[in-house]
C-alpha cells in the first residue's frame, strides 16, 4: 500500500491548491461539511487557489484506518401496521453469531427481512406496506433492539421513515439483491479510506459543480425581450450574437444611432405612407419654395440691415446734411426779408407755389412776374416782390441747392426703399409652409426680424446713423435653410422616382430594420449590463470546468484496478470456490469508473456468442453465482455488522445447500449471521456446519426458531417443538401435551381429547423417526443431511441389539398410520391417553438404557 499511497500523493501535487485542500481534508477528518463545499467554492475562483503548490504532506494517507464498533441485532417486535406481521411475541437473535429463523411460506420471514433492509437503508429495500387485506392502520411501527459499541440500544423506528443511521452497516442477502449482481452494475460496498477519498472528492467536485452552476443560473439577463416584428432584422440577429468576447467596438456599432439615421427613418415612413408620390414631391417643392423665400428674405434682411447697408446709409446721410449745410449758407439772398430761406419748409412752400403757378399761369415760366399777381398772396407784385421771386428762384436753381436736393433725394430713396419687416403672424406662416415649423426655429427668426425692425426704425426716424448697432447677417441660418431646401429637392426627386417604380416591399424591411436599430440603441444600458452578465458567466464555465469530477475518476479507476478490482476479483473466485461453483464459468470484470467509483458487473467466461446471465444458467447456478458475488463484496469490510440472508439456498440442490451452509456458518465465526428459511434441509444443514466448527460453537452461537402464521397474522414466534428439539426434550414435550390432551376430555369429553391426541400421535411417530436417527444410529445419517458424518459415530453402533430393531419397530408400525395415508377400509383408533403415555414412556426408558450403553465410547 506504500507504493499506492505515494502514488496518489504524487498525482495530488500536480492538482490546483483549492483541491488538494478538499483532499486533505477529506484524509484528516474524512468526510466534507457544508462549510468546507462553500469554502471551495470560493476558493475555485481565486488564481492563487488555483496554482498548483506542494505546500501540503498528506501525511494522513499512511496512517492505519480504525475499524468500527460492533453490531448486533437483539430483537423486533411490536410490530404495528406492517405487512402481516403482528406478533405476540418479539423476533429474539439472542448472543449468538449464528440464527436459523425457519417458519413456512406465509409465516413472515420475507416481511422480517424488508423492515431490516428498509431500516438500515438498504438501496433497493421496498416500500413497507400495511395489511392490504385489512383497514389501514393510523401507524406504521415496531420497536428494535440492538448493541451498538457494547450499549443495549431499543428505539420505536416507523416505517418508511428515516434509516437508522447504526443499522446501515447491515448487509442482506434477498432475491432482489440477487437480481441486482447479476444483471446491474456495482461498485464495491466496502472500499478502502484510500478510494473512498476519490469517491468523496469527485462527490465534491460534483456538488461544487452544482453550486457554480446554481449560482450562475441566478445570472439572469435582464435584456428586454426584442419585439416580435424586429426578431428578423440584421440588428437583432447581431444582438442575439452577443457573447463574452464581444468587443466595444461593435458594441458601439450596435447601440449608435445618428441624425442621419432618424433623418432616414422619418422620410422612409413618410415614403411608406404616401399613395400619390407625385403629389407628394409637388407639396415638397411648394415647401421648398417657400423655404427657398425664407432664406432668401433672410439674406435680404441681413444685407439691409447689416453693416455694409447701414454704412451706406450712413455716407448718404452725411452727404445730404452737408451739401444742404453748404446749400443754406449760399441761400442768403439779399431781397429776403425773412429768415431761414433755404430750409426744408421753405422749399416746400417754394415748389407748392411752382406747382400752383402751372394752374394760373399755365405754359409760363416760374416765377411770372409781368403782368401776374403774387401767387401766395394775390397781390400785385411791385418792383421788389418780382425782384425778390426772382432771386428765390436763382437761388433754387443754383449748382448747390441742386447738388443739396439730389444728395437728400438720393438719402429719402434709401430709406425709402428700405426692406419692410414681417410681423409675427407673417413669420409664423411662413415656417409653417416652409417647414421650419418648430417653436425654436420661430422664435430664431422673429428674434432676427425683431432686431432688423429696430435698426429700420431708426433709420427711418433719420437717427443719427453712428448710433444705430446693424444686424449680424445670419449665414449659419441661411445655410441650414438652403440645406433643408436642398433635402426637400431629394425627397421631391425620390417621390418622383417612386411615381415611377417604388419597391415597397424593400422600403418597409428597411423601415423594420431602421426601427430596429433605434429600438436597440434605446437598449444601450440595458446591453452593457448583457454584456458584463455574459463575460461573469463565461468565468463561471471556467470555474465548472475546473470542478470537473473526470480527473478524479480516472485517477480512482486507475487506483481502484490496484486496490480494489484485483482482490475483488480473487474474492469472488474464492467465494465460487467455497461454494462448489467453480465449474461455472462465470468471471467478474469492470466496467467502468465513474464519479469516483469503480463499476463491476458478472459476465459469462469464455463465451462465444453475448447473451444475458440470465437466458444461459440455470436458476441454481444464477443463484448461486450471486451469492458469490454478495459474499465477495461484503464478507471482507473491516467491521463486525450484520449479515441477512433470505432464502439464500432458492433453487439450489443438496451440493450447494450444504456448500452455503458451511460458508454461513463459517461467517458466524467473526460476526452475526441471521439466515431465514423454509427449507427444513438448511435448517438441519446449518446446525451440521455449526457443528463441524465444533460443539461450543454450536452450543454458544447457534440459535435455532420457528415462526409461523396464524389466522392470517404472521410472524409469531413458536417456542421448542417436538422436530426442533432434541429427542429427550421432544419426549417430554409430547408427555406435556398429553397432560393439556387429557384434561381437555375430562372437561370437554372424548371429541376434544381425540382432537388434541391426534397431533400427538403423528409428532409422536415423527420423533420415532428421529430418534432412530440421532440416538439409534448417533447422527451417522440423517434425512435432511446430505452428508454421512462418521467422525467419533460409528463406535455406538455395534451396540444396537436386534431387540431394539424390534422395539422402534413395534412403535413405526403402530403410529405410522398417523403420519402417511391409510385406506379408507382401515380404521384408525387413536389410544387411549393412558395407551399413549405407555408408549411415549416406554420410548424415554429405551433411550435411557441405550444411552447407557454407550457411556464408554
Amino acid at each position: 500500500m506504500l507504493n499506492i499511497h505515494n502514488e496518489i500523493r504524487t498525482w495530488l501535487f500536480t492538482q490546483q491548491d483549492w483541491m488538494q485542500e478538499l483532499a486533505e481534508t477529506l484524509i484528516e477528518q474524512g468526510n466534507l461539511t457544508e462549510q468546507h463545499l462553500s469554502l471551495a467554492c470560493l476558493r475555485i475562483k481565486s488564481v492563487d487557489s488555483q496554482k498548483v503548490t506542494k505546500n501540503r504532506s498528506f501525511e494522513g494517507l499512511i496512517r492505519p484506518s480504525s475499524v468500527s464498533s460492533e453490531i448486533r441485532l437483539r430483537s423486533i417486535g411490536k410490530v404495528q401496521g406492517i405487512e402481516n406481521l403482528s406478533p405476540r411475541l418479539p423476533l429474539s437473535f439472542t448472543s449468538g453469531n449464528l440464527t436459523v429463523v425457519f417458519g413456512h411460506n406465509g409465516s413472515g420471514k420475507s416481511s422480517y427481512t424488508r423492515i431490516i433492509k428498509k431500516m438500515s437503508g438498504k438501496p433497493r429495500s421496498a416500500i413497507l406496506k400495511p395489511n392490504v387485506f385489512q383497514t389501514a392502520p393510523t401507524e406504521q411501527k415496531c420497536e428494535v433492539e440492538y448493541e451498538y459499541e457494547g450499549k443495549l440500544i431499543s428505539c420505536e423506528w416507523h416505517a418508511n421513515s428515516e434509516p437508522i443511521d447504526a443499522l446501515r452497516c447491515i448487509d442482506c442477502f434477498d432475491s432482489d439483491e440477487a437480481n441486482h449482481y447479476l444483471r446491474n452494475e456495482s461498485s464495491a460496498t466496502y472500499t478502502p479510506p484510500v478510494i473512498g477519498m476519490f469517491e468523496s472528492l469527485a462527490l465534491a467536485c460534483d456538488q461544487i459543480k452544482i453550486r457554480l452552476q446554481t449560482e450562475q443560473n441566478q445570472l439572469v439577463s435582464s435584456l428586454p425581450q426584442i419585439p416580435n416584428n424586429f426578431v428578423n432584422t440584421d440588428v437583432a440577429i447581431k444582438l442575439k450574437s452577443l457573447n463574452s468576447n464581444t468587443s466595444d467596438v461593435f458594441f458601439e456599432q450596435l447601440v449608435t444611432w445618428t441624425l442621419e439615421s432618424q433623418q432616414e427613418l422619418e422620410q422612409l415612413k413618410k415614403r411608406l405612407e404616401v399613395t400619390d408620390p407625385l403629389a407628394m414631391a409637388k407639396q415638397l417643392r411648394t415647401t421648398k419654395l417657400q423655404a427657398d423665400n425664407v432664406g432668401a428674405n433672410l439674406k435680404k434682411g441681413g444685407l439691409a440691415y447689416g453693416v455694409a447697408n447701414v454704412e451706406c446709409l450712413k455716407k448718404l446721410q452725411l452727404d445730404a446734411h452737408n451739401k444742404r449745410q453748404i446749400a443754406s449758407e449760399a441761400a442768403q439772398v439779399s431781397s429776403a426779408l425773412l429768415v431761414q430761406v433755404g430750409s426744408n419748409t421753405w422749399r416746400s412752400l417754394w415748389e407748392a407755389a411752382r406747382a400752383y403757378s402751372q394752374t394760373v399761369y399755365p405754359n409760363r415760366s416760374f416765377p411770372v412776374t409781368d403782368e401776374a399777381n403774387c401767387v401766395l398772396c394775390h397781390q400785385e407784385l411791385g418792383l421788389d416782390a418780382k425782384q425778390r421771386l426772382n432771386d428765390f428762384e436763382s437761388f433754387v436753381q443754383s449748382k448747390l441747392e441742386g447738388e443739396a436736393q439730389l444728395a437728400e433725394a438720393s438719402y429719402n430713396d434709401a430709406l425709402a426703399n428700405l426692406l419692410s419687416i414681417p410681423t409675427v403672424e407673417v413669420i409664423n406662416t411662413q415656417c409653417e409652409a416652409a417647414g421650419l415649423n418648430t417653436e425654436e426655429w420661430k422664435l430664431h427668426l422673429i428674434s432676427f426680424w425683431e432686431s432688423a425692425s429696430i435698426v429700420r426704425n431708426l433709420l427711418i426716424s433719420k437717427t443719427i446713423v453712428d448710433t444705430i448697432a446693424p444686424v449680424n447677417r445670419a449665414t449659419d441660418t441661411e445655410k441650414v435653410i438652403s440645406e433643408h431646401s436642398t433635402a426637400l429637392e431629394l425627397k421631391a426627386a425620390q417621390y418622383d422616382k417612386d411615381a415611377q417604380v417604388f419597391d415597397r416591399e424593400f422600403a418597409v424591411k428597411n423601415r423594420n430594420e431602421l426601427e430596429a436599430r433605434l429600438w436597440v440603441s434605446q437598449q444601450r444600458d440595458a446591453i452593457k449590463v448583457e454584456l458584463q452578465r455574459l463575460k461573469h458567466h463565461k468565468m463561471f464555465e471556467g470555474w465548472k470546468s475546473l470542478a470537473n469530477s473526470r480527473s478524479v475518476s480516472t485517477k480512482a479507476s486507475a487506483i481502484s484496478e490496484k486496490v480494489i478490482t484485483k482482490n475483488y476479483v480473487i474474492r469472488f473466485n474464492n467465494e465460487l470456490k467455497s461454494l462448489g461453483a467453480s465449474r461455472i464459468k462465470i468471471e467478474l470484470v469492470k466496467s467502468k469508473a465513474t464519479k469516483g467509483k469503480i463499476l463491476h458487473r458478472l459476465q459469462l467466461k469464455d463465451s462465444k456468442q453475448s447473451h444475458p446471465i440470465e437466458l444461459v444458467l440455470s436458476e441454481g447456478e444464477r443463484r448461486i453465482i450471486a451469492l458469490a458475488a454478495f459474499l465477495a463484496d461484503v464478507a471482507e469490510k473491516p467491521m463486525f455488522a450484520p449479515f441477512i440472508f433470505d432464502d439464500p439456498i432458492s433453487s439450489l440442490d443438496n451440493d450447494f445447500e450444504w456448500s452455503v451452509a458451511t460458508r454461513l456458518a463459517e461467517l458466524a465465526k467473526t460476526r452475526q449471521v441471521l439466515i431465514f428459511t423454509h427449507r427444513l434441509s438448511l435448517y438441519g444443514a446449518v446446525e451440521d456446519a455449526a457443528k463441524k466448527l465444533g460443539d461450543i460453537f454450536r452450543k454458544t452461537q447457534l440459535h435455532q426458531i420457528c415462526i409461523e402464521s396464524y389466522d392470517g397474522i404472521a410472524g409469531h414466534p413458536v417456542g421448542d417443538q417436538v422436530w426442533n428439539s432434541k429427542t429427550k426434550a421432544a419426549n417430554n414435550i409430547l408427555i406435556t401435551r398429553l397432560g393439556e390432551a387429557k384434561r381437555a376430555g375430562n372437561s370437554g369429553g372424548g371429541d376434544a381429547y381425540r382432537a388434541l391426541a391426534q397431533g400427538i400421535c403423528t409428532d409422536f411417530r415423527k420423533l420415532i423417526e428421529r430418534t432412530v436417527e440421532d440416538d439409534l444410529l448417533n447422527e451417522v445419517v440423517k434425512r435432511h443431511r446430505r452428508s454421512v458424518t462418521t467422525e467419533n459415530r460409528l463406535g455406538a453402533l455395534p451396540f444396537i441389539k436386534k431387540e431394539d430393531c424390534k422395539f422402534i419397530d413395534d412403535l413405526m408400525t403402530k403410529y405410522s398410520c398417523f403420519e402417511h395415508s391409510q385406506s379408507t377400509e382401515t380404521t384408525v383408533i387413536i389410544p387411549e391417553s393412558s395407551e399413549l403415555q405407555l408408549d411415549i414412556e416406554a420410548l424415554i426408558t429405551w433411550r435411557t438404557e441405550f444411552q447407557s450403553r454407550k457411556k464408554d465410547i
